[in-house]
């Protein structure tokens, strides 16, 4: 009987978390632009879900990157072969205001730094997730955005220090909005 309870119970918490999304599904953003797709060298904004706004450069400690409500059309996604649409799987370079999100190991924050120049293979570290492979990258909807060296989607987040955001696996949801696991209200 106890034996019988015990697989029940493991059971429906394997049903439980079978019928959850994976942190790593989540579509935290929106490329802003027009056109058919998302197109290597091409101008777009890249907007956050969770924030209410665009990403851009901001000299700061930790990642260099801020919040701004009305930017112009600030980031290029670069991929190491050249030209044409950017597709799901594809790996590019981030580009924003002419400097390169990259993961970098940080003291505290997300691990994200910033390069002027793409001058190494290892720059080109982002992709574009929770797509068909191979499949354009539609304009103006939701969309993941993957880190390979971190193996995770990058999501906006409320968090006590640093730049809001974080990784998709340190991140709760609480009435709605995004948080870093250790700063989310209890």
């Amino acid at each position: 009987m106890v034996k019988l309870g015990m697989v029940a119970a493991m059971g429906l918490v394997g049903a439980m978390v079978a019928g959850e999304a994976s942190a790593r599904e989540v579509a935290g953003w929106k490329v802003e632009g027009t056109g058919s797709g998302v197109q290597e060298g091409a101008k777009y904004k890249l907007f956050n879900l969770d924030q209410g706004s665009r990403v851009a450069f901001e000299d700061r400690w930790g990642a260099n990157w801020g919040w701004k409500s009305g930017t112009s059309p600030n980031v290029v996604f670069k991929k190491k072969d050249g030209g044409g649409a950017i597709k799901c799987g594809d790996v590019f370079a981030l580009m924003i205001d002419n400097r390169a999100m990259v993961y970098q190991k940080q003291d505290w924050g997300i691990n994200l730094s910033d390069r002027t120049k793409l001058d190494k293979d290892e720059y080109y570290q982002w992709k574009f997730t929770g797509c068909t492979a191979g499949a354009a990258i539609p304009l103006n909807a939701p969309v993941n955005l993957t880190n390979t060296v971190e193996n995770d989607t990058l999501v906006g987040c409320k968090r006590v220090k640093g730049w809001n955001a974080c990784w998709a696996d340190d991140m709760k949801t609480v009435r709605g909005k995004n948080y870093r696991t250790a700063d989310a209200p209890r």
